[in-house]
C-alpha cells in the first residue's frame, strides 16, 4: 500500500525537477566582439567589399551604399552616371567586388538582364558607368575581381564568378572590353570559388567541393560534403567550407587527389559564407547569426563567440582588424575583435 501511495508523489517530483531545468546551450569563451556602429541602410545588405577608407554595400533592391571608414558618413547610391551624362537606375544588385588600384567596381545587377556592370569609382561621389559584362552571367552566385598579373596586353584586372554554367574567369583592359579566358563545367551548381596561386575550389553545393589545376584547370580531386557546399576560403593546407545546413566544415587538402573531412561545427539554420583573418574565421548562419571562431586548430574550431541576437545574417567580412556583418534588419554591423 505505501508503494502506491508513494508512486504519485515520486512522479510529481520528477516532473518538476524536469520543469526546473534548462537545456544545455553551446558554451562559448567570454565576447570577444565589441559593436562599435550600427549603420541603417535601405534595402538588404546582401554582400561587402572595401577601399583603404571606404565600406561597399550591395543592397538588393536598395542600390548600392559608401560608407567612410573615418567618420562612418554614409551615401546611399539609387544611380549611376554615363558618360553622356544621362542617369541610370540601379535594379537589384546582389554582389559587390572592387580593385581599388584600378579605381574600378564590379556589380552583379540582376534586374532586366542578369548581367555585371562595372563602374568607374575614380569621383566616389559621382559613380560612373564603364561597361557591362553580358552572356554566361545569368544565376552568379559567388563573384570576386583580381589584378591580372602579369597584365596581358591592354587587358590589366580579372573577374571570377560562378553561375549556373559552372566557373568563369574574364579579363578586363578597364574600359569597355572584356574576354572570357576560361571557364570550368561543373558537375552540380557552382556555389562559391576560391583562387590560390596554383589551385582553384569551388563549391558545388550537393556535390561537396571540387579542385582544379589553375595553370591547365585539368580536374584534381573531390570531396562530399555534410548539407550543401556553398561558399570556401582556404588557408595553408586546410579549405573552410560553409555547407548551409552542414555548418562549417573544415578539408585538409594537402593532397587534392585525395582531400579529406578534418574538422567541423554545426551551426545553426544555414551556414552561407565564410570569411579567414589569421587564425579567425567567421561564418553568417542566416537567422542563426554570426560565429566568430579560433581555428589555430583547424581540426577543432573554438567558437570564440556566438552573435545570435542581430536577426537574419546575409554575410560577414573581416577587414582592417574589424568584423562587419551585413545583417537584414539592422543594415551594417561593425565590431571591434579584442582577442590577445
Amino acid at each position: 500500500m505505501l508503494k502506491k501511495q508513494a508512486l504519485p508523489v515520486i512522479l510529481a517530483a520528477i516532473i518538476l525537477l524536469a520543469g526546473c531545468a534548462k537545456r544545455n546551450t553551446e558554451w562559448q569563451e567570454p565576447e570577444v566582439l565589441d559593436l562599435v556602429r550600427e549603420i541603417q541602410v535601405v534595402g538588404n545588405p546582401l554582400d561587402i567589399t572595401f577601399s583603404a577608407d571606404k565600406v561597399y554595400l550591395a543592397q538588393d533592391q536598395g542600390g548600392i551604399s559608401v560608407i567612410d571608414l573615418d567618420d562612418y558618413s554614409h551615401k546611399w547610391v539609387t544611380q549611376i552616371y554615363a558618360e553622356d551624362g544621362s542617369h541610370i537606375t540601379l535594379g537589384r544588385i546582389k554582389k559587390i567586388t572592387l580593385l581599388p588600384q584600378f579605381q574600378r567596381m564590379f556589380l552583379n545587377e540582376v534586374s532586366a538582364t542578369d548581367r555585371i556592370t562595372i563602374l568607374d569609382t575614380s569621383d566616389p561621389d559621382t559613380l560612373q558607368y564603364r561597361f557591362d559584362i553580358v552572356g554566361g552571367t545569368g544565376g552568379i552566385k559567388a563573384m570576386d575581381s583580381y589584378p591580372l598579373t602579369p597584365p596581358s596586353g591592354d587587358f590589366t584586372m580579372a573577374v571570377g564568378y560562378c553561375s549556373n554554367d559552372g566557373f568563369k574567369y574574364d579579363r578586363y583592359d578597364g574600359g569597355v572590353f572584356s574576354e572570357n579566358m576560361f571557364q570550368i563545367l561543373t558537375p552540380a551548381t557552382a556555389s562559391g570559388f576560391c583562387l590560390t596561386d596554383d589551385k582553384i575550389y569551388i563549391t558545388c553545393e550537393q556535390r561537396g567541393l571540387f579542385i582544379y589545376n589553375r595553370s591547365d584547370r585539368s580536374y584534381l580531386g573531390e570531396i562530399a560534403l555534410p548539407g550543401e557546399a556553398q561558399k570556401v576560403q582556404v588557408q595553408g593546407n586546410y579549405a573552410y567550407v560553409a555547407c548551409r545546413q552542414g555548418g562549417l566544415q573544415v578539408v585538409d587538402v594537402s593532397n587534392p587527389a585525395h582531400p579529406v573531412l578534418a574538422g567541423s561545427y554545426d551551426t545553426s539554420n544555414y551556414a552561407t559564407s565564410i570569411d579567414l583573418s589569421g587564425n579567425l574565421a567567421v561564418v553568417s548562419s542566416g537567422g542563426g547569426g554570426v560565429y566568430l571562431f579560433d581555428v589555430s586548430s583547424p581540426q577543432a574550431p573554438v567558437l570564440k563567440q556566438h552573435l545570435s541576437d542581430i536577426g537574419y545574417t546575409n554575410n560577414a567580412k573581416f577587414y582592417g582588424g574589424k568584423l562587419y556583418v551585413a545583417a537584414r534588419d539592422r543594415g551594417l554591423l561593425i565590431y571591434e575583435i579584442d582577442i590577445d
